[in-house]
């Protein structure tokens, strides 16, 4: 699994890593299956929060997931290897919304997605203010949000 930051023609870095569609991805209807475009993501998120210092204690974060949505574009049938692009799409005061893009190696996008996750303290169980580093660290990675057909 390769993660790397990126920019290109000045835009803000998006970050992207590398991930292997493996033979459990795929199901019955001989394509990866789409809960795992949910998996690919995750794994995005987490490496993206790790970059930026929010997980720690093993795999306990500072946040919580609020809301995830997916949008289908091409099934993936063929392919080794996926990249999955994250960036920042909206700061508030308590949540942030990251999105994502999840492209073959010739640049074929086969889905977008978002999710929305809440600054969380585990010790209180409650939703908290981001904290002032963690906008600055999220403001490095902002960038047009994804356009959804239903939008």
């Amino acid at each position: 699994m390769d993660s790397y930051l990126y920019a290109r023609g000045g835009l803000p870095l998006k970050f992207s890593i590398e991930l292997p569609v493996q033979f459990r991805d795929i199901d019955v209807m001989g394509h990866v299956n789409n809960a795992t475009y949910f998996q690919y993501m995750e794994t995005a998120r987490v490496e993206l929060a790790r970059s930026l210092g929010q997980v720690s204690e093993g795999f306990r974060g500072g946040f919580i997931v609020a809301s995830a949505r997916c949008e289908f574009k091409k099934p993936i049938r063929n392919e080794r290897r996926i990249t999955v692009s994250v960036w920042v799409s909206r700061i508030g005061d308590r949540s942030w919304d990251l999105d994502y893009s999840i492209r073959g190696p010739r640049g074929v996008q086969y889905a977008i997605g978002r999710s929305i996750q809440v600054a969380y303290d585990y010790k209180t169980r409650s939703a908290v203010k981001i904290s002032g580093k963690l906008k600055r660290d999220l403001a490095k990675h902002v960038g047009r949000p994804v356009k959804f057909r239903a939008d």
